[in-house]
C-alpha cells in the first residue's frame, strides 16, 4: 500500500522512504560505524512517541480503567513493526509500560498490559506482510486485517491484567475487552496511515495543490466543528454524522492515500474530542453504548476513504500504464492500429501517422478501407475466416497515402477479444517494403537478365563447336583419310598412327556433339521442345544408365522461346542432380499442357534431400534449384518440391499467357 513490499517482510531492511526515517537519518548518519547505536535511537524514538499518543489516548475523558476507545499508540506500535522490524519490541513494550505505570494500576498489570501490546504490534505486522501484495487494493485489505487480528492479543492481555487487579473497566470484563479491542483497531486505521504515507502526505504541502488541500481541511474542520460542535446539530440526528463523507471521498479522489489518511485522522480526532465534551451525534445514551457509536463511525470513515483511495491509485496506475505503453507503441516505426470487427478504427499510433500521412484526430472512427483503400493477395472473407480461426495473419497489402500514393506493406494481424474470449476486433501492424519490393523486382530482373545472357552464350558456344570445331574436326578426318589413302608408300608404324589418329578425331567429333547438344540442343530451335527432351532423355538414359520414362501431351505443339528453353533447363538440371546426388535407378518426367499453364513433373526414387530446400532449416538450395526457381518465377509461375525417404518430387508450373499454338484438344469419348 505504503510501503515497497521486498522490504515489508524483512525486519532488518533500511527504510528510507518515509517521515520518521527521514527525520532520523541525519541523526544516525554521524553514527554509521558505531554498532547498535542506529538500532537504539530507533527504540529511543519509538518509546517517546509511543509514549505520547499513549497519554494522548488515556487522555480521552470518557476513558474507563486504562481502555480507551481510540488508542493511538496502537498504530504507532505496528507502524513501528513495519517500519523497523519486529526487532523494536523492547522499545514498544517499554513504551506501553510506561504509559500504564503513571496511571492507578499495579506494577504487574502495566507489564500485563505491555506485553500484550507489544504482542499485538507483532502479531498485526505479521498478518499485514502475509496479505499485502502489489496492489494498493491488497495493501489496504491487509491494514484492515492487521488492525482487526492485532488487537486481539492486545485487549486480551490487557483485560485480563485489569480484571485480575480489579480495576474496574466498563463494568464487565467482555465490555472492556470490545471496547479494548476496537480501540486499538481504530488507532491502528486512523495513525498507521500516517506514518507509512508520510512522504507522500509531505508532497501534498506544494504549490499549486497546497491551496485545495487547505480548501479541503478547512472544509473539514468546519463541518466537523458545526456535527460535534457546542451546535449540538447531529444530537437531533444521528445521520447527520456521515456528512463528512463527501470531504472523505474528495479527499481520496483527489489526493490519494495520502489525503484519505490525513483526512480521516482529522474528522477523527474532533469526533473523539467533541464526544467526550458531551456534543454530537454520539452523547444520548449511556457511555458504553456511546463509545460503540463513535467507534464505528470512525471504523467506517478510514476504511471507506483508505479502500476508495486505493481502487482510485490502482485506477490511475492502470491509466498510466496503458499510456506508457500506448507511448511505446507510439515510438515503433511500424504502423500499428486497432479496428472492430465493423472495420472502424479505434487506435491510430504515430508510426501510421509517419508512413500514411493521416493524423490519429482525422482516422478514428472511420472505416479503413476508405482511408487506405486496401488490395489483398486474397479475398478478405477467406482472411478472417484464417484469422479467426487461428488467431493470427500475416501477409503482403497494398495500401494508399494521404497523397494518393500506393505502397506494399508486410502486414501480421491478430485478434483482439474480450475477457470471454469474444472477438472485438483487429490489431494490424504494417511495416513499409515497397523499397525492399523494388529492389527484389530490380534484382530479380537482373537475374533475368544473366539468365538470358548464359542461355544465349550456351547458344552461342554450342553453335561454334558444332559449326566451327566440327568442321575443322571434319577437315582433319579428310586429311587423315587422305594421307591412309597412301598407306603402301607408309611405314606400317606410320599407317598405325594415322588409323589412331582417325578414330582419335571421330571421338572428339563425337564428343563435341554431345557438349553442344548439352550446352544448347539445335533441335530446341528448331523443331521445339517435345523432340529436344526426348533426343536428351535418350542420350542420358544411355550415357547414366538410368531407367527415364517421359510422358508429354499429345500434340504438345509450340510455346515461346523463353518457356521452351526454362522447360528444357527444368527437366535437365533435375537429370543431372539424380544422376549425381540421388543414387536412384529409375526418373519419371511427365510435361503436360492445356488452356491455362503447363505442368512439369520430375520424380525419382532416390535417397531423397537431407532436408527440405523450401524450409527455413540451415540447408540452402544450390545453385542448380535457385535457377529453376528464378527461370520459373520469371515466367509469372511456381515451383515446388518434395522430399522424403521414398525420393523426390519436383514440380514446376507455368502460365500460358501467350502460347505460341492453342492446347491440343483432348477427344470425348
Amino acid at each position: 500500500m505504503f510501503l515497497p513490499i521486498s522490504w515489508i517482510g524483512s525486519s532488518q531492511s533500511e527504510v528510507s522512504t518515509t517521515a520518521i526515517t527521514e527525520f532520523t537519518r541525519g541523526i544516525t548518519e554521524s553514527s554509521e560505524r558505531v554498532p547498535g547505536l542506529r538500532y537504539l535511537l530507533r527504540l529511543a524514538l519509538t518509546i517517546l512517541i509511543y509514549l505520547c499518543a499513549g497519554k494522548l489516548g488515556l487522555s480521552v475523558p470518557f476513558t474507563n480503567g486504562n481502555v480507551s476507545p481510540v488508542f493511538p499508540a496502537a498504530g504507532v506500535a505496528l507502524a513501528a513493526v513495519l517500519l523497523f522490524g519486529s526487532k523494536v519490541w523492547p522499545a514498544i513494550t517499554l513504551g506501553a509500560f510506561l504509559v500504564n505505570f503513571w496511571s492507578p494500576v499495579p506494577v504487574w498489570s502495566a507489564l500485563g498490559i505491555a506485553l500484550g501490546n507489544s504482542a499485538g504490534a507483532l502479531v498485526g505486522g505479521y498478518v499485514f506482510r502475509r496479505l499485502s501484495g502489489p496492489s494498493r487494493v491488497r495493501d489496504v485489505a491487509g491494514l484492515i486485517t492487521a488492525a482487526l487480528a492485532g488487537p486481539i492479543a492486545a485487549a486480551s492481555a490487557g483485560s485480563a491484567a485489569l480484571f485480575l487487579a480489579r480495576v474496574q473497566a466498563w463494568s464487565s470484563f467482555w465490555s472492556a475487552w470490545r471496547i479494548w479491542w476496537l480501540g486499538d483497531a481504530m488507532g491502528i486505521l486512523i495513525v498507521t496511515p500516517l506514518f507509512l504515507a508520510g512522504r507522500e502526505i509531505a508532497g501534498l504541502f506544494k504549490w499549486p495543490r497546497v491551496i485545495e488541500l487547505l480548501a479541503l481541511l478547512i472544509g473539514i474542520v468546519g463541518t466537523c466543528s458545526v456535527i460535534f460542535g457546542p451546535t449540538a446539530l447531529a444530537a437531533r440526528d444521528d445521520v447527520l454524522a456521515f456528512v463528512v463523507f463527501p470531504f472523505v471521498i474528495w479527499s481520496a479522489m483527489r489526493f490519494r492515500l495520502a489525503g484519505a489518511a490525513l483526512a480521516t485522522f482529522l474528522i477523527a480526532g474532533i469526533a473523539v474530542w467533541g464526544t467526550a465534551a458531551g456534543y454530537g451525534a454520539f452523547v444520548k445514551h449511556n457511555p458504553l453504548h456511546n463509545a460503540v457509536l463513535l467507534q464505528v463511525f470512525i471504523a467506517v470513515t478510514p476504511v471507506t476513504g483508505l479502500i476508495l483511495a486505493a481502487v482510485v491509485t490502482e485506477r490511475v496506475r492502470s491509466d498510466e500504464q496503458m499510456s506508457e505503453q500506448a507511448e511505446l507503441l507510439d515510438l515503433a516505426n511500424d504502423a500499428i492500429f486497432v479496428r472492430t470487427l465493423d472495420d472502424e478504427i479505434t487506435y491510430w499510433n504515430q508510426g501510421a501517422e509517419r508512413l500514411y500521412g493521416w493524423n490519429r484526430d482525422e482516422v478514428l472512427g472511420r472505416q479503413s478501407h476508405d482511408v487506405l483503400k486496401t488490395e489483398f493477395s486474397q479475398p478478405f472473407s477467406q482472411i478472417k475466416d484464417t484469422l479467426l480461426r487461428n488467431g493470427t495473419w500475416q501477409g503482403e497489402l497494398i495500401h494508399s497515402r494521404r497523397d494518393g500514393s500506393r505502397i506494399q506493406v508486410a502486414s501480421r494481424w491478430s485478434v483482439w477479444r474480450d475477457r470471454q474470449a469474444r472477438p472485438l476486433g483487429f490489431l494490424e501492424l504494417n511495416t513499409d517494403i515497397s523499397e525492399r519490393k523494388r529492389a527484389e523486382e530490380d534484382l530479380r530482373s537482373l537475374s533475368g537478365q544473366l539468365l538470358r545472357l548464359r542461355d544465349d552464350e550456351r547458344r552461342h558456344i554450342a553453335r561454334e563447336l558444332h559449326d566451327s570445331s566440327g568442321q575443322l574436326l571434319v577437315a582433319l578426318s579428310m586429311n587423315l583419310a587422305s594421307i591412309e589413302a597412301e598407306g603402301d608408300n607408309l611405314s606400317p608404324e606410320a599407317r598405325k598412327a594415322c588409323r589412331d589418329c582417325a578414330e582419335l578425331v571421330q571421338q572428339m567429333s563425337k564428343d563435341l556433339r554431345t557438349m553442344s547438344h548439352l550446352l544448347h540442343p539445335p533441335l530446341l530451335d528448331e523443331v521445339g521442345l517435345p523432340s529436344a527432351v526426348k533426343l536428351y532423355v535418350e542420350g542420358f538414359a544411355e550415357r547414366s544408365k538410368i531407367a527415364v520414362s517421359l510422358e508429354l501431351s499429345p500434340d504438345f505443339g509450340r510455346l515461346s522461346s523463353a518457356a521452351e528453353t526454362a522447360i528444357f533447363r527444368i527437366v535437365q538440371e533435375c537429370l543431372t542432380n539424380i544422376h549425381r546426388h540421388a543414387g536412384s535407378p529409375t526418373a519419371r518426367i511427365r510435361i503436360t499442357r492445356d488452356e491455362r499453364e503447363v505442368r512439369v513433373e520430375v520424380q525419382d526414387e532416390g535417397r531423397g534431400l537431407p532436408a527440405p530446400v523450401n524450409s527455413s532449416s540451415g540447408l540452402k538450395p544450390g545453385v542448380g534449384i535457385q535457377g529453376m526457381r528464378e527461370r520459373v518465377r520469371q515466367l509469372g509461375g511456381h515451383c515446388e518440391i518434395g522430399s522424403g525417404k521414398s525420393g523426390t518430387l519436383v514440380v514446376a508450373i507455368l502460365p500460358l499467357t501467350d502460347p505460341s499454338v492453342p492446347a491440343p484438344r483432348i477427344p470425348v469419348s
